[in-house]
């Protein structure tokens, strides 16, 4: 017979090696820069004469084995281009969406960011961080997005 000292060793034992298995047998993912691609479309400059509206359509793509629990987008535009002369600026917007983007899926989301500027400007400058519920970030474009100007309806 086994003396109870024994015994609760025995199971301390156990509990310790099942707690170290745990991450092997139910692994947890990180989702990493790479495993999220970005595609920017439709991208239109509303000018009107309170300023103007910068659209377009933001896909993400999830190349992740694991799901991607996105909390929010920020877009951050750090130069505006205009025809003839360039201006920097530090122009921040974040848009929460909360979604889950499956593992291998995408999403899309329609995304307006208003700018005070009464001319359109041929191209911005600007990064775009994907912020996910865990409280991590990803920064998934850094580059210059061409612009096509929209008159407003009066």
């Amino acid at each position: 017979m086994v003396s109870r000292n024994t015994r609760i060793k025995i199971i301390l034992i156990a509990l310790a090696i099942l707690v170290l298995l745990t991450p092997f047998l139910y692994p947890t993912c990180r989702i990493e820069k790479e495993q999220i691609r970005v595609s920017i479309s439709s991208i239109k400059w509303i000018v009107g004469p309170e300023g103007g509206i910068l659209t377009m359509k933001i896909s993400i793509n999830n190349t992740a084995a694991c799901d991607a629990n996105v909390e929010s987008l920020q877009f951050r535009i750090r130069g505006v281009i205009y025809s003839n002369t360039s201006e920097d600026v530090d122009l921040s917007d974040t848009q929460v969406i909360h979604t889950t983007i499956p593992a291998g899926g995408n999403v899309t989301v329609n995304y307006a960011f208003d700018m005070a500027f009464t001319a359109g400007p041929r191209a911005v400058l600007a990064k775009i961080t994907i912020i996910l519920q865990d409280g991590s970030s990803l920064e998934v474009f850094d580059g210059r997005i061409e612009t096509v100007e929209t008159p407003s309806e009066p």
